[in-house]
């Protein structure tokens, strides 16, 4: 089964039929999936069993990334209709994954006002108040 997997916090922007063009955030480790679920039709593969030493991107890392390509693309004039959160896994399983969001939409609210911002999750973390929080 091939795999989809990326490499870095943020990828694209891609086009997608739901959210139009939509730039990624890739919340977790850039070697492996990282999910609590194991889906048999995961685009990301199977998870590894055992525990490994991989490790997830940093919140300011992610901020910092953020930044740099929506200040790229906002300088080009490039139209973004989403910022989305997928990539190699469960996106809430990040530790700070609200502080992410709300850095997110501060940067988006700053570079790309018009865009949304997209989770792509299995809803498994929405019992989590800091979750739901953050979605909101």
């Amino acid at each position: 089964m091939s795999t989809i997997l990326f490499n870095e916090i943020i990828y694209g922007p891609i086009k997608s039929r739901r959210l139009g063009s939509s730039l990624g955030v890739n919340l977790l480790p850039p070697n492996g999936k990282w999910c609590n679920f194991d889906c048999l039709y995961c685009e990301c593969g199977f998870n590894k069993d055992g525990k490994d030493n991989r490790q997830i991107p940093a919140r300011e890392d992610v901020r910092k990334s953020l930044e740099r390509v929506l200040s790229n693309l906002s300088t080009k004039g490039d139209r973004i209709d989403s910022i989305t959160f997928s990539g190699n896994g469960e996106p809430t399983m990040h530790p700070d994954f609200a502080a992410i969001i709300e850095d997110t939409i501060s940067l988006r609210t700053k570079y790309k006002p018009e865009a949304k911002v997209s989770v792509l999750s299995n809803g498994s973390g929405i019992a989590r108040k800091e979750i739901v929080d953050a979605l909101l």
